[in-house]
């Protein structure tokens, strides 16, 4: 199985490199020397962030004149700042703080999403297979094990609570137990009775031996686009060509994994190798490794295909508004969701050849 060294060799044969420069001329040009990015995740590393890092591994920065980094936070509160303050160039962010800034009596964030990278929403409520809750409504009493109190979901599922008639802290808590290991022995020892945490942990965790089931959810809940893009209002409105370089050459890491996820991993072990497990056979671990990021990978195609990425709809936000209305979490429907996103770039970003990018992936092998 090859390695990141196979995929860069791979990319400067230049299989990419004629539609990479054309592609980049048609954003705006390509820079004389890398210029230094950086993008950031509100949650700890995890599979879910492989498919954007595949255009590490793949040469699809690097083509687009950017020299990456990538950070990651323990929630979007904290990863926020960065971006308001310009510290982070690209973050990474679920909508619900966003949406919740423009009420009455807040003060606006000067940001926007600009790529809609998830189109169905990844989290879910868990149990373990013996519990007695078999609905939401029966977690009333309990504790529920979330990544960390700054994770941007926490506003979505306080909603469908308050929509059950719970309350946090009154009828229910938020307790913060990490992903992977840590909550796994959470929910095994009683700890919390449940956890709301990403799928592809959740999946992780039933690797891991944990037999677990997944409580139902209304489907409003469940088809809310999920994180995106984001960036500064003066990134946006000052480096057009950079946002598009940038994202462009993201979309084109996604759609090289879906083509070859076992490459894909291999990607995310070699650029992050304390992530890959320790136990187990190579074969073991490279199926688990893929059934986890093949969860991921089906919330950011869109059926329509490649071509429809990152598209928003003025309806999907005002859905997120009544969500976030019902459940408490907005004082009123009234809110302005245009000034929250943008569609200006998409059509740019998508400008690429995707079967070429596919064809080149498939190759990795």
């Amino acid at each position: 199985m090859i390695g990141i060294e196979d995929l860069k060799r791979h990319a400067r044969r230049g299989i990419l490199a004629g539609a990479a420069a054309m592609a980049l001329a048609t954003a705006g040009g390509a820079a004389n020397a890398a210029e230094k990015v950086t993008f950031a995740y509100g949650t700890n590393i995890s599979l879910s962030n492989a498919p954007t890092l595949m255009a590490i591994g793949m040469g699809y920065f690097k083509e687009a004149g950017l020299d990456v980094q990538a950070t990651f936070f323990q929630g979007a509160a904290v990863m926020l700042p960065q971006v308001t303050q310009k510290h982070i160039t690209f973050g990474w962010i679920t909508p619900d703080p966003l949406v919740i800034s423009r009420q009455p009596g807040r003060d606006a964030l000067p940001v926007k999403m600009f790529y809609n990278g998830i189109y169905l929403s990844p989290f879910e409520v868990v149990v373990t297979k013996n519990s007695p809750a078999r609905s939401l409504a029966d977690l009333k009493g309990k504790k529920i094990g979330v990544g960390a109190m700054s994770w941007g979901n926490l506003a979505v599922t306080k909603a469908m609570m308050k929509k059950l008639g719970l309350e946090l802290q009154r009828d229910y808590e938020f307790v913060p137990v990490g992903v992977g290991a840590t909550a796994f022995r959470a929910l095994a020892d009683d700890k919390v009775q449940a956890l709301n945490l990403f799928d592809t942990f959740h999946v992780q965790m039933e690797q891991m031996g944990a037999d677990l089931r997944r409580l139902p959810m209304d489907q409003s809940y469940r088809e809310l686009f999920s994180s995106g893009w984001i960036a500064h209002q003066d990134t946006l409105r000052e480096r057009p060509e950079l946002v598009v370089a940038f994202a462009r050459a993201a979309a084109k890491g996604v759609v090289a994994c879906n083509a070859n996820p076992e490459a894909c991993v291999q990607n995310f072990w070699k650029l992050y190798p304390a992530t890959k497990p320790a136990d187990g056979t190579e074969e073991k671990k490279l199926a688990d490794a893929v059934q986890i990021l093949k969860v991921r990978l089906a919330t950011m195609l869109p059926e329509k295909g490649p071509a429809q990425m990152g598209y928003y709809t003025e309806q999907s936000w005002q859905d997120y508004v009544d969500v976030l209305h019902e459940g408490g979490q907005l004082s009123t429907k009234d809110v302005d969701v245009k000034p929250l996103y943008t569609n200006q770039f998409v059509k740019d970003i998508n400008d690429f050849d995707a079967a070429a990018v596919v064809s080149a992936a498939k190759q990795l092998k």
